[in-house]
């Protein structure tokens, strides 16, 4: 225990960095707070397909605790700084609010009707979660495959393919020199 850390009462938090598409390990009792970049967090069904439970992003708190049913992973969508907290970290109830405001944001937009709109919402949410703001729009640098993106919305990658050009074709979406994608303001 460092000197610093009998002084103030609290404990020296260990610090981590991992790559991106790499998971963070994960226990029973072990919770992360993301210090910067974008998790999102994953299951499996019976069949094996990868369900997204949430995207999680600067302040916000992942871990098994939160998720009691297995398999339950967080997977690196940018590059990643988390810390791990303390195992008597209290759960407090803003980061049970948020983890639940943000679980029905995404249940919201996955069960919008047309598939157009479902991915549309959800470029936008992602762009206002996770963007930066351009004079023209946001831009949005998470890697997302258009398989992921299909798995996420319950759709084909030919349709999210179709989809991505049709929005770009309709000036709703273009992409930045180092592949980021720009959503326009309408």
């Amino acid at each position: 225990m460092s000197l610093n850390s009998v002084i103030t009462g609290t404990p020296k938090l260990k610090h981590h960095q991992f790559k991106r598409r790499q998971l963070i390990p994960l226990t029973d009792v072990l919770l992360w707070r993301i210090d910067s970049g974008i998790v999102r967090t994953l299951t499996k069904n019976e069949e094996e397909n990868i369900i997204t439970l949430g995207f999680w992003g600067k302040g916000d708190i992942v871990g098994q605790p939160l998720f009691p049913f297995y398999p339950y992973q967080v997977e690196c969508l940018t590059i990643v700084e988390a810390t791990i907290l303390p195992r008597g970290y209290f759960y407090a109830q803003e980061v049970m609010l948020s983890h639940i405001q943000r679980t029905q944001e995404l249940l919201r937009i996955i069960h919008s009707r047309k598939i157009k709109l479902r991915l549309l919402r959800l470029l936008k949410w992602l762009a206002d979660r996770f963007g930066n703001q351009l004079p023209e729009g946001q831009i949005l640098d998470i890697r997302l495959t258009h398989q992921e993106i299909a798995d996420i919305i319950s759709t084909s990658r030919v349709t999210v393919t179709r989809l991505l050009n049709q929005f770009e074709q309709e000036n709703k979406i273009g992409w930045s020199h180092n592949n980021c994608l720009i959503l326009f303001r309408e």
